[in-house]
């Protein structure tokens, strides 16, 4: 009698467990979508929800719960394309993408520093051999970048400088040099003979901030007597103005970056104590001053184009890693932050002019070299164009135009340009 029981508990627990698994496994089975993703070229990289993926042949199988996700596809010099996916019970499909190239980088100068947005929706200004140049550049019949025009605005006289400040309207610029001295250049319509640089400013200035509507000069004066000033000028600098005390705020050598409606400017400190570091506001009408951080660490800042939102870098460590700059978005009153989940400096980051999207130069961690890509700021997630190696140069400057059609980048003191749409 025991016997019998015992087998009839054994094949209850057993027919049970069966039941169980199948249950299970049929409700997994009605909660999971499959894809099939098929690639060109082959040796595309695969993401889904940003892990990525092994492809095999040119293929990769997706075996995924229910719901949105991100199908992310990658490859060096080809532009990348980013899809969202819903996978509906029993979804069963197969995706084919064929990514198109970047095709090859236009070489603008070798032996350059200081690449600069232009005057233009596709020019940039730059200093190469001692003259300062403007090029601008277009899409060929091919559809590739090409030179329109690159040509010396100045004469072989540029010397020793460490820092370009151009003025709005690209006629004037102030150039900080190596000893420390400031000099102010005047291009006269680009007439070389009439070109002129004079004095303008002392070592004692640090960060300079050109108002967009031209209405004055920001900078930062500090002294051995223990000054710390936020200084109000005028073009030729005669005509100072103490507006701010930053001695009383603990801000130490800051930089200074205008709102595009010369309304506000944003001070962000580089005290030596990272933890002092708090961005703060300025209006540069009513004179006040507010931190807009609640948190110290903070690197860099600028407004986006409309002057809505502002894009800022921070300090990051994690165990085992070195310090690396992390970006983040806010509201102009400091509201709404947000990590967008990229790791790059600031002075490597250009806004498009619909204040949507940036173009990033970031370390590529595979290679460890450099990549470029265009980033959704809204979505937090690439959107399309990427170059994923720029082997083992590093970028210094880049420069987007304004149809986001083409992109120059300074890298191994050569600037290059290259089709993004």
């Amino acid at each position: 009698m025991n016997v019998e029981l015992k087998k009839i508990k054994k094949t209850i627990f057993f027919t049970g467990l069966i039941v169980v698994v199948a249950v299970s496994g049929l409700i997994w089975f009605l909660t999971r979508a499959f894809v099939s993703v098929a690639v060109s070229p082959r040796n595309a990289i695969v993401y889904l929800d940003g892990k990525k993926l092994k492809t095999s042949l040119g293929e990769v199988p997706i075996n995924a719960s229910t719901g949105e996700h991100s199908i992310s596809i990658e490859a060096d010099n080809y532009v990348g394309q980013n899809k969202t996916v819903v996978f509906n019970r029993g979804f069963n499909k197969k995706l084919e993408v064929n990514l198109s190239s970047v095709g090859q980088p236009a070489l603008v100068n070798e032996n350059t520093r200081f690449l600069s947005k232009g005057d233009d929706f596709n020019a940039a200004y730059y200093l190469s051999d001692q003259t300062l140049y403007k090029t601008k550049v277009g899409l060929n019949d091919q559809g590739s970048a090409s030179i329109v025009e690159n040509r010396a605005i100045t004469d072989n006289v540029i010397k020793n400088v460490n820092e370009i400040i151009w003025s709005p309207t690209k006629q004037l610029a102030l150039f900080r040099k190596s000893n420390g001295k400031i000099t102010i250049f005047d291009f006269m319509k680009y007439d070389f003979v009439h070109q002129t640089e004079t004095a303008w400013g002392s070592s004692d200035i640090g960060s300079i901030a050109w108002a967009p509507d031209n209405s004055r000069i920001a900078y930062y004066y500090t002294t051995e007597n223990g000054e710390k000033s936020l200084i109000f000028t005028n073009v030729q600098n005669k005509s100072q103005e103490r507006v701010a005390n930053f001695a009383k705020l603990g801000i130490e050598n800051p930089i200074l970056k205008w709102s595009p409606d010369s309304q506000w400017l944003l001070v962000i400190p580089r005290n030596k104590d990272y933890d002092k570091n708090k961005i703060y506001l300025f209006n540069a009408y009513l004179r006040t001053i507010k931190a807009i951080t609640d948190t110290g660490g903070n690197l860099d800042a600028n407004f986006s184009p409309d002057g809505n939102k502002i894009l800022y870098s921070t300090y990051s460590k994690t165990e085992g890693n070195p310090v690396t700059s992390i970006l983040l978005i806010m509201d102009k009153d400091g509201n709404n932050k947000r990590d967008l989940g990229v790791k790059a400096d600031l002075d490597k980051v250009e806004w498009s002019k619909d204040s949507q999207k940036i173009v990033v130069a970031t370390l590529n961690q595979e290679n460890n070299g450099e990549s470029i890509f265009l980033f959704d700021t809204s979505d937090k997630q690439k959107d399309g164009f990427s170059i994923n190696n720029l082997g083992t140069e590093y970028v210094d400057n880049i420069v987007l135009s304004d149809d986001v059609d083409i992109l120059m980048y300074e890298a191994g003191g050569r600037i290059s340009a290259i089709k993004v749409n």
